[in-house]
């Protein structure tokens, strides 16, 4: 397991440069997103966090889906990012970092990340999902989705040749390191856990869902 990555400052470089370009990975990530995002069971009223929102295009998505009354908030480290969500939606967002959410207890009914604990320290990783448990309400759920190890025979050839250029060139991965979630999930206390990898173009991706426990 790849258990470091690049810095915020080279992550928040390298997706200020791609900026809407970003959309085009929907060919490797889009399946693995419909099914993180169906996952969620989101409905209207709900209040909802979109920890890297990208171009927006799952925030308009969620969106639609939790109105009337709902609210959904975004994060992100790029500016870029930001701004292009701010264009196509009417979302509140910020530009934060992940290890620290400036939320209060309680304050979601769903988390839902996308491609964004791939590329963060693996030390990191527990933290980060104890402060999406701390944010959640009892019953909340949080969808994580991630680069993953390989499944098939094609799969696991591009997640070696991956995990041989990351050795070369981090930030040709765009930071991105393959993860499996739900050991992690259930040492943060979270119930109901299920997995799912969708493979699209021999890339793996990891669903991973679970929810914070009633009091």
């Amino acid at each position: 397991m790849i258990e470091d990555t690049i810095s915020r400052q080279q992550a928040q470089n390298f997706y200020d440069r791609i900026g809407h370009r970003y959309d085009w990975f929907e060919m490797y990530e889009g399946k693995a997103k419909a099914c993180g995002l169906e996952s969620l069971q989101l409905e209207p009223g709900l209040r909802i966090l979109n920890v890297g929102v990208g171009t927006g295009k799952e925030q308009e998505q969620i969106e639609n889906h939790i109105q009337p009354g709902g609210i959904a908030f975004g994060l992100d480290i790029s500016p870029v990012m930001l701004r292009l969500t701010q264009e196509r939606t009417i979302s509140p967002v910020l530009c934060t970092d992940t290890r620290h959410l400036p939320f209060a207890i309680n304050s979601f009914e769903r988390v839902y990340a996308a491609y964004v604990l791939d590329m963060i320290p693996f030390n990191d990783i527990p933290g980060i999902l104890l402060e999406f448990e701390r944010i959640l309400i009892p019953g909340g759920r949080v969808s994580i989705i991630t680069l993953t190890e390989g499944v098939d025979r094609r799969s696991n050839i591009i997640v070696g040749l991956w995990k041989t250029l990351y050795k070369v060139s981090p930030i040709a991965c765009g930071g991105c390191c393959p993860l499996q979630m739900e050991d992690a999930f259930k040492d943060v206390g979270f119930s109901k856990i299920t997995k799912q990898v969708i493979v699209q173009l021999g890339i793996p991706s990891e669903i991973t869902t679970g929810e914070k426990n009633q009091i």
